[in-house]
């Protein structure tokens, strides 16, 4: 089911005015011989797959309830269609294609036209290599979401049995993902969406069941869920996507860059910062003093530093600039100086923006070659919009108020160390641990750090302190000290 307007009805309102939320679900017949499908009567559109049913004998009754109607069904030629797409019954699509494998259709909404394609794939490789062909063919230029039942895994990790999974199906499958730029979406809270329900060794579960979108799509929205819905009557788990497109406004929190180590008066604001003098512990001492470092550092990015993205955009203009006016007068000494300087200055903020955009990747990089923008800020992208918590089970209730949540997970989490700790650490451990340490191991320690790793929560990391040593090593080494003899 897809959720293309606000909810109205009762209960926990999850998925504000901009959000899709799709369901794909998989049913056997009951022991009655009639459907069983749970849903919310808010949904707006609902895919079942293998509904075994007749579609006349389907009870109208049933779609008034929950005001839907049935604008598609696959085409299986002399068999039943085993794909039903349902929508609300004031909805207009255009369907694109449907054949034995797929439905795919287009939605004007909020002035923009999404895609989507419903996937119950064949059990024959042979076959799928139809469906991929054919989803091939639709433009991954405009948002597209493609869910349903793939009837692949990606990897061997999708897979656990007795046997080893098959490459070749595996490969076709990766290979129709790659050539289109597809993201798979992570799915949440099962790691196999379909059991063949035997027992012991005999058992084989796959992830068969996913949501994959398209690099459009990732840049309009805000986030992109995957979820697992309780199985039921079914060998398969349904499958959740809710995609968000109101921006969650959260606190911008200050974060030390990597890229301004390169600038000539970081070292400066750096040095002078720490020669103020605070009075007090040696822990509060270090606090203030990257305190008062940090409401600088905000000032000289604001001012002097200034967005990086603004500097590629003005260093491409004024190199364009000289370059017309070298295409209008012809080459001069003047004008050439000009050209190398400008060519110079927007090679430098392009370093800037791949240094930025490496780093909110948060891959340990290690490559050296062509620059790869584009590649960064796509892995950024993914890893922000779908990392997101966007709701907890609390007390058997779905809660998904930001502020609650950020409650619940501080009281879940205190006193956690004073409890695990004792049952983990030995006493001859603790003594090696409590052991005072000196300046020169506190400085290897500091040098063994890896400057590409996620910051501290007062957003400065490892590669601050190796930089600074020199600059803040009395400090820290007080700090050290205070930690082995005070606690």
């Amino acid at each position: 089911m897809a959720d293309l307007d606000k909810d109205d009805d009762h209960g926990v309102d999850l998925f504000p005015d901009k959000d899709f939320q799709l369901v794909f679900n998989k049913k056997k017949r009951n022991k009655k011989g009639k459907i069983a499908y749970n849903t919310r009567p808010r949904s707006k559109f609902v895919f079942i797959a293998e509904p075994w049913m007749i579609l006349e004998n389907f009870p109208q009754r049933w779609l008034a309830k929950f005001d839907l109607k049935i604008f598609a069904v696959n085409n299986r030629d002399s068999m039943l269609p085993n794909l039903w797409c349902l929508c609300k019954t004031n909805y207009n699509l255009d369907i694109l294609l449907i054949d034995d494998q797929h439905v795919a259709l287009t939605i004007n909404m909020h002035n923009s036209t999404y895609g989507f394609s419903v996937i119950y794939a064949s059990t024959s490789y042979i076959h799928r290599r139809n469906l991929w062909n054919a989803l091939s063919n639709f433009p991954v230029n405009i948002p597209w979401t493609f869910i349903g039942d793939f009837n692949a895994i990606a990897s061997v990790s999708e897979y656990r049995g007795s046997h080893s999974p098959a490459s070749i199906p595996m490969n076709d499958f990766l290979n129709w993902t790659d050539k289109n730029q597809l993201i798979h979406v992570p799915t949440l809270c099962n790691a196999f969406t379909w059991c063949n329900g035997r027992k012991c060794r005999h058992m084989t579960e796959k992830m068969l069941d996913r949501a994959i979108c398209s690099i459009p799509l990732m840049d309009i929205c805000h986030s992109v869920v995957c979820n697992t819905l309780p199985k039921t009557n079914s060998d398969h788990y349904q499958i959740l996507l809710t995609i968000n497109f109101d921006e969650i406004v959260f606190r911008s929190q200050f974060k030390f860059h990597k890229m301004w180590t390169a600038h000539a008066e970081y070292v400066r604001i750096v040095s002078e910062s720490w020669k103020v003098k605070f009075h007090g512990c040696p822990m509060f001492i270090l606090d203030q003093k990257l305190k008062h470092l940090k409401n600088r550092l905000k000032l000289w990015n604001k001012t002097t530093f200034r967005n990086v993205n603004d500097k590629v955009t003005e260093a491409g203009n004024k190199l364009k600039a000289i370059q017309t006016d070298i295409e209008r007068l012809g080459y001069t000494d003047s004008l050439r100086d000009q050209e190398v300087s400008a060519q110079h200055d927007l090679d430098l903020a392009l370093n800037l923006e791949e240094e930025l955009w490496k780093e909110k990747s948060r891959l340990n990089w290690h490559l050296k070659g062509d620059r790869n923008t584009r590649f960064f800020h796509t892995d950024e992208k993914i890893k922000r919009k779908t990392n997101l918590i966007t709701s907890l089970l609390i007390d058997s209730k779905i809660e998904a108020d930001q502020s609650k949540l950020e409650t619940h997970v501080e009281n879940q989490n205190t006193g956690l160390i004073q409890k695990v700790t004792p049952q983990l650490v030995t006493d001859q451990t603790n003594d090696m641990l409590i052991k005072l340490s000196n300046a020169m191991e506190i400085h290897n320690v500091v040098l063994s750090l890896n400057i590409d790793s996620a910051p501290r929560p007062d957003g400065f990391g490892a590669i601050f302190y190796v930089h600074y040593w020199d600059i803040i090593k009395e400090d820290l080494v007080n700090v050290v000290s205070q930690f082995f003899l005070q606690g």
